[in-house]
């Protein structure tokens, strides 16, 4: 589709959104509001009068048609929203969702929850964040609590080297309390040789789907999201696994370890948490009201490290 110049924005919103939805694209509302208001530099919602002018009609030709080949909205925009933060998004590492920012909110509450716990201002609450992607989770970490050094880390140079860009944005603009190291390696390989291998909390959203669930995803994801960050393998809660048993060595005593993982298989998770000596382990509902969350602690009284 070509968009006329001279029109209105709002007019410009109502022909994106009904491309879209002829593409079968989801939210294609939503999605139409941002794309007009990327190419345009305005929000649509504000300026609906504004007329379309020629360069923006190209440039929405441009963006529309990206969108139509569902290439995912945070790709073609280039950024995504991720709680407070605006974080870079690129080809080649997956997209945070919006269900993680609860995965990133019940890691700050236990962030704050040991900060709080008695030990010495001079002494770091660390939070260990393995699969980091983008760096969202433990960015978020580091943007809303004070005192906490946060590593994170991932196997793939592409998002080690975009989790090392969003970090440094976000520290340019001031954005972050608290500092943030990025590691190259897989799962917690890379922090046991840092200068904090014992970290207060674990926090990840590893692969957790099944192989054999690839082929019925939205193309947005199967297409564009690297596969090893979707599947954890034939099983699909083998990385999950790994990760709560390192969990019982990680962790200091009393430390707590929470993962995003695939509500079908809650039962499973809650066996082999408990099976590697973790305790209160719990289980949190994601937006959808799913069980999307499991969070356990190792046992003991924490302590306080350097």
């Amino acid at each position: 589709m070509s968009f006329p110049p001279d029109g209105p924005l709002a007019a410009a919103v109502e022909h994106v959104a009904a491309e879209l939805r002829a593409a079968g694209v989801p939210s294609p509302d939503v999605d139409a509001r941002w794309l007009v208001a990327a190419a345009s530099g305005v929000d649509p919602r504000r300026a609906p009068d504004r007329p379309l002018t020629r360069a923006t009609a190209q440039s929405l030709d441009e963006l529309v048609a990206r969108r139509v080949a569902r290439e995912p909205l945070q790709l073609v925009l280039g950024t995504t929203a991720f709680r407070d933060l605006e974080l870079v998004c690129r080809p080649g590492v997956f997209v945070p969702r919006p269900e993680t920012e609860v995965l990133a909110g019940l890691a700050i509450g236990l962030a704050r929850a040991a900060r709080a716990d008695g030990r010495p201002d001079d002494v770091p609450v660390v939070v260990h964040e393995p699969c980091c992607g983008t760096g969202a989770v433990g960015l978020a970490v580091a943007s809303e609590v004070d005192g906490v050094v946060v590593l994170i880390g991932d196997r793939s140079d592409a998002a080690v080297a975009l989790a090392t860009e969003n970090r440094d944005r976000l520290l340019r603009a001031g954005r972050l309390r608290s500092r943030v190291d990025v590691h190259a390696g897989d799962l917690l390989d890379p922090f046991r040789t840092s200068a904090h291998p014992d970290a207060d909390v674990l926090v990840a959203n590893p692969p957790y789907l099944p192989l054999a669930d690839l082929d019925a995803l939205e193309p947005e994801v199967v297409v564009h999201d690297p596969h090893d960050a979707l599947a954890g393998g034939p099983d699909g809660h083998e990385v999950v696994d790994v990760l709560l048993e390192d969990a019982a060595r990680t962790l200091v005593p009393g430390g707590a370890v929470v993962l995003e993982i695939d509500a079908r298989r809650v039962e499973a998770v809650v066996a082999v948490a408990r099976g590697a000596g973790l305790v209160d382990v719990a289980v949190h509902r994601d937006l959808t009201g799913a069980e999307r969350f499991v969070m356990a602690r190792r046992p003991g009284r924490p302590t306080a490290h350097g």
